[in-house]
């Protein structure tokens, strides 16, 4: 009797510990990028489903104006953003050597995307492949900072995300931290287009230059204030002020591009339009042909996506906990922004782009 007590305790103990354990688990993402010519990012769930995408360039914005990939299975989304690239004449049917790029931090991950990449330019009959995105305009700094290149790219997009955020401080954060700022963020400045961008981050810098400085300012002095037991009321009520005062400023910054961003996206829908009235009759043509040139062209597609791609090595990112300190805080008007930032400049390299 005491040993089916016991069991059955030793039972119950285990499956409380199981229960405890799935509460504590918070669910896992992955930032991806894809580079055709158009540059895109897409956050993806635990089940590999897309929870978020941006655009990080003007053809980005206008390859993904009329997908809506939100909750939709990877495979799924991937083949849609090929199609569409189609149907805008990113990529070109009849070409001999399509590449696509897929960077992320998840080799898994990215081995799916690229698998999904391949499967779609196989379906379609199309002489395309994907590759592991290099990055190589990173390679140096995310040495320098002891981190991957997948890494640092997504510390430049949470600072582009977050105002408030410095990457100083996203380097030490954790990956799914920084995802999720990324996701959280995205919906906020997703009507400021890319045109409005360098502009918004120029305007953005110059009231850190003024705000940063005097919270900082004041931090210090409350911290003297009740190192020495004394009454920092006033000064805490300062402070919340002044960063309600920098908040509301920097909100109504935004508010005011995403405004001026309105008249630039129906620009972008009427870009959209044009360039796939300009493809119309070849993707039509091609759309006909499609089944048989499949078939006609399988193994050859394999044997051209099977073929080596070097592919450079990059730093293994070190745990959280042994990241490297960085003491040297980047001028906030050196921030990434569309010109400079990596993440909303980069060209992939796609030898079918008519554009």
């Amino acid at each position: 009797m005491k040993k089916i007590v016991s069991m059955v305790s030793i039972g119950l103990a285990m499956a409380f510990g199981f229960f405890l354990l799935g509460c504590d688990s918070t669910p896992k993402m992955e930032y991806v990028t894809i580079d055709i010519n158009p540059s895109i990012d897409l956050v993806l769930d635990s089940d590999d489903k897309v929870v978020a995408t941006s655009a990080m360039n003007g053809d980005g914005e206008i390859l993904l104006l009329n997908l809506a990939l939100e909750n939709k299975p990877v495979d799924e989304a991937v083949d849609e953003i090929i199609d569409e690239a189609i149907d805008l004449g990113y990529i070109d049917p009849d070409t001999e050597d399509a590449v696509v790029e897929v960077g992320c931090e998840n080799e898994r991950i990215q081995n799916k995307v690229r698998d999904n990449v391949n499967n779609s330019f196989q379906n379609k009959g199309i002489f395309g492949k994907a590759v592991a995105k290099e990055n190589t305009d990173l390679i140096d700094e995310a040495e320098t900072f002891g981190v991957t290149v997948g890494f640092l790219r997504m510390a430049y997009r949470a600072v582009e995300a977050d105002d408030t955020l410095t990457l100083e401080t996203a380097l030490t954060m954790d990956k799914q931290d920084l995802i999720q700022i990324i996701k959280d963020k995205n919906a906020e400045k997703k009507m400021i287009v890319t045109e409005l961008k360098t502009q918004f981050f120029e305007a953005r810098d110059l009231l850190k230059e003024e705000y940063l400085p005097q919270i900082q300012a004041l931090e210090a002095e409350i911290e003297t204030i009740e190192a020495e037991e004394g009454d920092a009321t006033e000064k805490i009520a300062e402070l919340e002020l002044l960063k309600d005062e920098f908040h509301d400023a920097l909100s109504e910054l935004r508010l005011a591009y995403q405004q001026d961003g309105e008249a630039f996206r129906a620009e972008k829908q009427l870009e959209n339009q044009n360039r796939r009235q300009m493809h119309q009759s070849e993707v039509a043509a091609y759309r006909n042909q499609m089944q048989q040139r499949r078939r006609d062209r399988q193994s050859q597609i394999e044997d051209y996506q099977e073929e080596e791609t070097t592919e450079p090595e990059l730093t293994t990112e070190p745990d959280v906990t042994t990241e490297p300190d960085v003491t040297t805080e980047p001028d906030v008007t050196t921030e990434p922004d569309v010109t400079t930032e990596p993440a909303t400049t980069e060209q992939g390299s796609n030898g079918g782009n008519n554009s």
